[in-house]
C-alpha cells in the first residue's frame, strides 16, 4: 500500500535526557531505552503542524522515548551511533494527541498509535516557535515556546531522516517507517532560553513519569514533507531487548 503523503509541515522537538529506570516502567517489556551513557535515556516532546496534506489540515503533539531497534543485539551506544550517523532513529510513542478526529481514526485504528482529539495551536516561523496543547477542560496541559534555530535550506531529496515507531495492533508487533525530506531546518544543541511548561493533562502527566532532566537538543523545520508508511508485522525479542 502506498504512504500517507504530508506535501507541506512543520515541526519541533525538545530532546531531554531522563534516567533509563523510569523509561522503563513506562515500556512494554519487549522494548528498552537507547541510552547515551549507562542509565541514562532519551525522550522528546514534538509537535507537529500539517498545512497540506491527504486529509484535511491538522496539528499535533506527542512525548515519546527513543528504544534501542528491535531484534538487535548490538551495545546500545552502537545503537546510537549508527541511527544518528544515518538519521534513522527508534521510537515508543506514550501520547499523541491531534485536533482532528479524521487523525485520530487514521492513526490509532490504522496505525496504534495513542490518540485523541484536544485543541492544539502551533505555529513555527523561522524566528519563534509557539505550541500549546489543551487539556479536556480548555486548559493547559503542555506549552512549549522557543526561538527557532537558524534554518539551512536544502534541495528536496537532500536530506531525509527517518524514524521507526513501534505499536501493537491487536496482540501482534508493528513498525512504521516515517520519512522527512527537510527543506528549511535547523538544530541548537544544549538550547537555551526554552519555555516548557506541564500543566493539567495526559500528554504533561506522561512527561513528568519519565522524570525528563535536562534539554539536550532543540530541532525545528519550518518547511519540509513526510511519507508515512503502513505498519508492517515486526517481530521482538524480549531477551535482547532487556540486555
Amino acid at each position: 500500500m502506498t504512504p500517507n503523503f504530508y506535501y507541506r509541515i512543520s515541526t519541533a522537538r525538545l530532546t531531554l535526557t531522563a534516567p533509563s529506570r523510569a523509561i522503563r516502567r513506562r515500556l512494554p517489556e519487549e522494548l528498552a531505552p537507547l541510552e547515551v551513557a549507562p542509565g541514562l535515556g532519551l525522550v522528546s516532546v514534538m509537535v507537529f503542524r500539517y498545512d497540506v496534506c491527504d486529509i484535511d489540515f491538522y496539528t499535533e503533539a506527542a512525548v515519546g522515548v527513543a528504544v534501542r531497534p528491535a531484534r538487535h543485539g548490538r551495545l546500545g551506544f552502537f545503537d546510537l551511533v549508527t541511527g544518528l550517523k544515518n538519521e534513522h532513529l527508534h521510537s515508543y510513542v506514550l501520547s499523541l494527541p491531534v485536533s482532528s478526529d479524521i487523525a485520530r481514526v487514521r492513526g490509532h485504528d490504522g496505525y496504534g498509535f495513542p490518540k485523541w482529539v484536544t485543541s492544539i495551536d502551533v505555529d513555527i516561523d523561522a524566528e519563534r516557535t509557539e505550541a500549546r496543547v489543551a487539556n479536556d477542560c480548555g486548559e493547559t496541559d503542555l506549552a512549549l515556546s522557543a526561538a527557532t534555530p537558524r534554518q539551512t535550506t536544502h534541495e528536496s531529496g537532500e536530506r531525509v531522516s527517518s524514524l521507526t515507531s513501534y505499536t501493537t495492533i491487536g496482540d501482534a508487533w508493528h513498525a512504521t517507517l516515517s520519512q522527512t525530506n527537510l527543506l528549511s531546518a535547523g538544530s541548537t544543541t544544549f538550547p537555551r532560553g526554552v519555555d516548557l511548561r506541564l500543566g493539567d493533562g495526559r500528554l504533561s502527566d506522561d512527561l513528568r513519569s519519565l522524570d525528563p532532566r535536562k534539554p539536550i537538543r532543540l530541532d525545528v523545520m519550518t518547511e519540509g514533507q513526510l511519507a508515512l508508511h503502513m505498519p508492517v508485522p515486526t517481530s521482538v525479542r524480549e531477551q535482547e531487548a532487556r540486555k
